[in-house]
C-alpha cells in the first residue's frame, strides 16, 4: 500500500501472541489486504521484514493523532513483538532496541514517535497511546547475580526479593534498573507493575514505577539514568504542575488499579486530589501512593485510605484531622478495626495474634501486600509474608527475621544510577527581595514568598546547621524524647521583653542558639514598626514533637527554632487570616523574611491557601 507522500512520523509497537513460526507463516503467505507488519521479531531476537519500508504497512487503521483523524499505517513503521507484554524475552527487546535505534536515526525521530494501541473501554481498538519498550537489563560487572551468588545468604536476599515483587509486579528481573535501584535504596516493594502506556509530560514520555518509598523514573529509552519522585517533591506543597504533579497522579492511578485486581474499591475517589489532607500528609511523610480508595468504614465513623506505608483514618466528624494506624497505641478502640481495613487491600483476612503481623506492626514495616505462606527455596521451607517496606521470613527454626537484614548481591551493592540526559531548565519564578512585601492588600498570596526557603533534612540541611540528635516517640500526640545532651548544648533561655502583655509578664523564650539573637532583633523590629498589636496570643517555641503531617520527621519546633503565634485565626490547613481581619499576623511578615524567618503561611496544602498561618521559623542568617 502506498505512503501517498507521507512522511514516517512514529514508529508502532504491539504484541502478537501467537507462536512465532504461525506468525512467521501468515505474514510470508498473506494476500492483498491482510495484515502484515514492516518488521517482526521473535523471542530468539530475529527480526524478520515483510515490507519495505517506502510502502504502509496494514492494520493500524485509523485513529486521532495530534488531534486529526487520519489513517495511521501511511505515516508508522509497524513492529510486532512475540509474545505477550510481560513474556518478551531479553533477546527480543535487545533486538528491539536496535531496530528502534536504527529507524529513529534515519527517519530523524526520537522516542516520542514511539506508540501502541489499547483496547478503549468499550473493548474496541481505538486510539493510539505513548509507549516505551521494557527495560531489556544491563550488563553488570559488579559481581554474580541472582543465584549464581557464592554466599548462601545473598541468594536467599535474592529469593526474598523476588517474592517481594510477585503480589503486585509479577517477576522479579533483577537485571534491570527500577529493582537495581529500589533494591541499592531500601525502597520497599513494588505497589503497582511497570507497564506500558509511560507517562507523558509536554511532549516526553517517563517510565515509571510505583514503590512503596518512592515512585522512580527514567525518561524515554534511558533506562540506566533512574530518578526520584521524592527528590523532585517541595518540602512544603503539593506540586500544581510539571513532572512531580504527574507523577503524583499517575502512581496513585496505577497502585489502586494494581488493587483493584484482587479487590474491588468503592469510595469517593480513585485518584489523587491536591485539595485531601490524607494525600498531603501521604506526600510529606513519603508513605508512598494509596492502595485504597478514600472511603467510610461500614460503621459511618471514620473516613479510611490505604497507602504503602501506613493507614490514614479520622472521624466522619473532624474530616479535617489525619491519624496514623502506625502512631496509634495497640489498646486504642480503633487500633484493631483499622488493621482490619488494612488487610483488605491484600484479600487476606486480619489475624491479630499472628506473629508475622505483631512483628511488622512493631517494626512498622507498612501495608500488608498479601497473607502468610511458605515457599520452598534450596531444599529448605520457609514461611513468608510481604509487607510494602520489608518481607517477613522464618525458617526451620521459626525466628522471624526481615529481608533487609540479609547482604544484598554484589551487582545491587555496586549498583548506582546514570545521570539523566540534559533537560531544559524549568521557567524560574521570580521572587521579591527579602523583606519587600509590597503594598498589604486583602489576599491569600500577600505577602509574597521571600527568596529563600526552610531547611529540611534534604542533604543533612538541619544536622549541619543545627546538630542531630537520637530521639524517641513518647505517645500519639506526636511527642518525642530527645536522647544524649543534645538540648543542654543548643537549647538557651533568652528574654524577648515585647512579650511580657501577652503572658502576665513572663518574657523567657527556650530558642536554638543559633537563632536566639535573630529572634530577639524580630521582636524588637516589630516593635519598633508599631505592630506588637496586631499579636494577640504567643503559642509556644521548643516542643519535642514530630510534624504534625509527618510522624517520622522532626518539627522544627523540636529543633528550638520555631514559634507560633495567633494560632486561634491560622490555624494549620486553614487559610491564614486576611490582612485587616481580626488575628492576621501577614503584616508581621516582610520583617520576619528580613530577620531571616520564614512563614508557615507560605505553605500553600491545597493549592487554594490552606497553610500554617501561626507558625515562624527560623531559616537563613541575618
Amino acid at each position: 500500500m502506498t505512503r501517498r507522500g507521507k512522511a514516517i512520523a512514529l514508529i508502532a509497537v504491539q504484541s502478537d501472541a501467537r507462536p512465532s513460526q504461525l506468525a512467521i507463516t501468515a505474514f510470508s503467505t498473506a494476500g492483498d489486504g491482510a495484515i502484515v507488519p514492516h518488521y517482526y521479531i521473535d523471542a530468539a531476537g530475529q527480526i524478520f521484514q515483510f515490507v519495505a519500508e517506502d510502502r504502509a504497512g496494514h492494520g493500524l487503521g485509523l485513529a486521532t493523532w495530534q488531534k486529526r483523524r487520519r489513517n495511521i499505517d501511511q505515516i508508522a513503521i509497524s513492529v510486532l513483538l512475540a509474545g505477550s507484554i510481560d513474556t518478551h524475552t531479553e533477546r527480543e527487546l535487545l533486538a528491539l532496541q536496535r531496530l528502534i535505534d536504527n529507524l529513529q536515526l534515519r527517519f530523524h525521530l526520537d522516542d516520542s514517535a514511539l506508540f501502541t494501541r489499547i483496547a478503549a473501554a468499550d473493548g474496541t481498538r481505538e486510539e493510539i497511546v505513548a509507549y516505551l519498550p521494557p527495560d531489556p537489563g544491563h550488563d553488570l560487572s559488579g559481581g554474580p547475580l541472582g543465584a549464581g551468588a557464592p554466599d548462601p545468604a545473598q541468594r536467599l536476599w535474592v529469593f526474598l526479593y523476588g517474592q517481594a515483587f510477585a503480589p503486585r509486579s509479577g517477576a522479579l528481573k533483577l537485571n534491570q534498573a527500577f529493582p537495581l535501584q529500589a533494591a541499592k535504596f531500601n525502597l520497599g516493594a513494588p505497589v503497582a507493575p511497570n507497564v506500558p502506556p509511560p507517562l507523558t509530560v509536554d511532549g516526553r514520555t517517563f517510565n515509571y514505577q510505583c514503590f512503596a518509598r518512592d515512585v522512580i523514573f527514567n525518561e524515554g529509552r534511558d533506562y540506566a539514568a533512574v530518578q526520584s519522585l521524592n527528590a523532585l517533591l517541595p518540602d512544603d506543597q503539593i506540586p500544581q504542575e510539571g513532572i512531580p504533579r504527574k507523577l503524583l497522579e499517575a502512581s496513585y492511578t496505577a497502585a489502586i488499579k494494581a488493587t483493584e485486581a484482587k479487590v474491588p474499591q468503592q469510595g469517593n475517589s480513585k485518584a489523587f486530589r491536591a485539595d485531601w489532607r490524607f494525600h498531603y500528609s501521604a506526600m510529606v511523610g513519603q508513605v508512598g501512593p494509596a492502595l485504597s480508595s478514600n472511603y467510610v468504614t461500614d460503621d459511618g465513623k471514620y473516613a479510611v485510605q490505604v497507602f504503602a506505608g501506613d493507614t490514614f483514618y479520622t472521624p466522619m466528624d473532624d474530616q479535617a484531622n489525619c491519624f496514623y494506624l502506625s502512631q496509634t497505641p495497640p489498646d486504642a478502640p480503633m487500633y484493631q478495626q483499622m488493621w482490619l481495613e488494612t488487610y483488605k487491600i491484600a484479600a487476606v483476612p486480619y489475624d491479630a495474634n499472628s506473629p508475622f503481623q505483631q512483628r511488622a506492626a512493631h517494626d512498622r514495616i507498612g501495608t500488608p501486600l498479601g497473607g502468610v505462606y511458605t515457599a520452598d527455596f534450596e531444599g529448605t521451607r520457609y514461611t513468608i509474608q510481604v509487607f510494602a517496606f520489608d518481607t517477613l521470613y522464618a525458617g526451620p527454626d521459626g525466628v522471624i527475621k526481615r529481608m533487609n537484614e540479609l547482604p544484598k548481591t554484589n551487582d545491587v551493592q555496586a549498583w548506582n544510577p546514570q545521570a539523566p540526559k540534559p533537560v531544559p531548565p524549568a521557567p524560574r519564578v521570580e521572587l521579591v527581595a527579602v523583606g519587600d512585601g509590597g503594598a498589604p492588600r486583602k489576599d491569600i498570596n500577600w505577602p509574597p514568598r521571600p527568596n529563600f526557603t526552610i531547611l529540611t533534612d534534604r542533604n543533612n540541611q538541619r544536622a549541619n546547621a543545627l546538630g542531630s540528635y537520637d530521639w524517641v516517640a513518647t505517645g500519639p500526640n506526636g511527642a518525642v524524647k530527645i536522647l544524649g545532651n543534645w538540648v543542654e548544648q543548643n537549647i538557651i533561655t533568652i528574654e524577648v521583653p515585647q512579650l511580657a502583655r501577652l503572658r502576665n509578664g513572663n518574657t523567657t523564650v527556650r530558642f536554638h542558639k543559633r537563632a536566639a539573637d535573630q529572634l530577639k532583633r524580630l521582636w524588637a523590629a516589630w516593635e519598633s514598626a508599631g505592630l506588637l498589636d496586631r499579636i494577640i496570643t504567643y503559642d509556644g517555641d521548643f516542643v519535642p514533637r514530630v510534624m504534625r503531617s509527618n510522624n517520622r520527621v522532626l518539627s522544627n519546633h523540636a529543633y528550638g527554632t520555631a514559634f507560633d503565634i495567633n494560632a486561634k485565626w491560622n490555624w494549620i490547613y486553614k487559610i491564614a487570616a486576611l490582612h485587616g481581619d481580626h488575628g492576621s499576623v501577614r503584616e508581621l511578615v516582610p520583617l520576619a523574611n528580613a530577620h531571616g524567618f520564614y512563614w508557615g503561611g507560605h505553605w500553600n496544602y491545597d493549592g487554594k491557601g490552606a497553610s500554617d498561618g501561626m507558625h515562624f521559623e527560623w531559616a537563613v542568617p541575618a
